[in-house]
């Protein structure tokens, strides 16, 4: 049983809304992991409410870095599209298009429209869907994150609300709880929410719904953190009212990973290896780079036998097999697809390559973002090919560490084809002065920032604590009453 601080007890504890934490392995499990483990070294007690891992991918060897004195409070979450089918008895591919159901509670039967079976019923059915799962797909996780972070406030009583999205569905139970019992909160973005390019919601009144629920969780957050300059930049200018209590906060790299990584490389000594770590998706394409791949084969056919490609990560791009797209292009002897790694295996793999290959792409709004495996990248100190448009912010990390790097336009295959030419044959010599700028992207930089936002938020929030004898005794799931007196005559919560 985890003990309650003392009033002597000179370490402060902050909540944390987190979906993606270990051993859950997506991209921002480690930016949490990372700010969990330095904010405890810098006197940061966490407690993590995140969800079991289910069908997620999964790296165990994450758990051992997890802080001893980091309680985790796992949760579940209800697939909201399953549920309304498994409550009306909707089957997907039911013929019928309408069922009933016993509304016992309220003493009647109801008719219930099957929007997800008749292809006539196409545009119901979508929106329907999209509702469901608005603001995200995990809207279903917010009743069981309010309960866990109610729990989480009576035990630990923390000095600081943190949520980190994606998903957003975590904003509205860092919300939630901010407002039940007064505590101050940092709105933590790793992606942007309305300004996210891949993100199309496709009906006119769930937009307006997002947008409101984008609103009030910047309006009510303490603190926003944006993961990029330029992201945050769009958010200010978009939103004039934040920009006082908006602040960027970059990803990073752990140093202490690298130690002891062993290389592992995939070829023969007189190959050249060109690593890829991390998913494809939307404009974020391979072709570019299969289209590049071949293109540089045909002008130089020595090439053949050397230049690979090693493509570690989720081994499809929207439905299609990565191998069957580098068969098509031309390129299936050169492309090896091995899959989802864990992350040391990951660093591994990309400490034997002789250079790394960084997908961006060109279009609206693809300047917000910056891939995290970027800072990984920078820490492994090898020769950086990537597509990326001159407005991105990765150019600006690549140009801060000094990096050796290759840019090239993400619609222009052949500048990418003679881009790797050039590698292949001349291995890139390190110079003087190369990748000095990398260390002030160690993640514990990154956490010493965040620390000072806690400490701001804490400080300027008068918070009146209740005693323990005063707190509510109930249920363990049961919501308690707000410990704030609104000015206004409504009140924003959910689950």
């Amino acid at each position: 049983m985890t003990k309650q601080r003392s009033s002597s007890d000179r370490r402060s504890h902050w909540l944390c809304i987190a979906y993606a934490f270990p051993p859950i392995n997506r991209s921002g499990t480690h930016r949490t992991l990372g700010f969990v483990r330095h904010l405890d070294e810098l006197g940061w007690n966490a407690t993590v409410v995140t969800v079991d891992p289910g069908d997620e991918p999964i790296d165990e060897s994450l758990l051992k870095r997890i802080p001893a004195s980091t309680n985790v409070i796992r949760t579940s979450w209800t697939d909201p599209i399953e549920w309304v089918r498994g409550l009306y008895h909707v089957r997907p591919n039911d013929a019928s298009s309408r069922r009933s159901c016993s509304a016992a509670r309220r003493g009647k039967r109801i008719a219930v429209t099957n929007a997800f079976a008749s292809p006539s019923d196409h545009g119901l059915r979508e929106f329907v869907s999209r509702l469901l799962i608005t603001p995200d797909s995990r809207v279903g996780w917010i009743r069981q994150g309010v309960r866990a972070g109610m729990r989480a406030v009576r035990r630990h009583r923390p000095d600081v609300v943190y949520s980190t999205s994606p998903y957003m569905s975590a904003h509205l139970i860092a919300l939630t709880v901010s407002i039940r019992v007064g505590l101050p909160w940092v709105a933590d973005f790793r992606d942007p929410w309305r300004d996210n390019p891949f993100r199309k919601l496709g009906f006119s009144v769930l937009d307006r719904w997002d947008a409101w629920l984008e609103r009030i969780v910047l309006s009510r957050a303490a603190h926003v953190v944006c993961n990029t300059p330029t992201f945050k930049q769009r958010l200010c200018s978009r939103l004039p009212r934040v920009t006082g209590k908006c602040s960027t906060i970059m990803n990073g790299f752990d140093r202490e990973l690298l130690d002891g990584v062993k290389p592992i490389r995939t070829g023969p000594p007189d190959s050249f290896i060109l690593t890829h770590a991390g998913q494809f998706y939307g404009p974020r394409s391979p072709t570019v780079w299969f289209d590049a791949l071949r293109h540089a084969l045909e002008h130089r056919s020595e090439l053949a036998r050397k230049l690979r490609f090693a493509l570690i990560g989720p081994s499809q791009y929207k439905g299609r097999d990565l191998g069957e797209l580098a068969v098509m292009a031309g390129v299936g002897a050169q492309v090896d697809v091995f899959g989802p790694k864990n992350h040391a295996e990951t660093l591994a793999h990309l400490a034997g390559s002789d250079a790394l290959m960084l997908a961006g792409s060109a279009g609206p709004d693809n300047e917000l973002q910056v891939p995290n495996k970027l800072f990984e990248y920078l820490a492994i100190r090898k020769p950086i090919l990537a597509c990326l448009p001159p407005t991105s912010p990765a150019v600006d990390v690549l140009c801060d560490a000094n990096a050796e790097a290759t840019i090239c336009d993400p619609a222009d295959s052949t500048s990418l084809a003679e881009a790797m030419t050039r590698l292949a044959r001349d291995r890139y010599v390190n110079v003087p002065g190369a990748w000095n700028g990398v260390e002030t992207f160690d993640r514990a930089h990154r956490a010493a920032e965040l620390a000072e936002v806690f400490k701001r938020v804490s400080a300027g929030h008068t918070l009146q604590r209740t005693s323990d004898a005063t707190l509510p005794h109930r249920r363990s799931d049961a919501p308690l009453q707000s410990t704030v007196q609104p000015g206004r005559q409504w009140r924003v919560g959910f689950g």
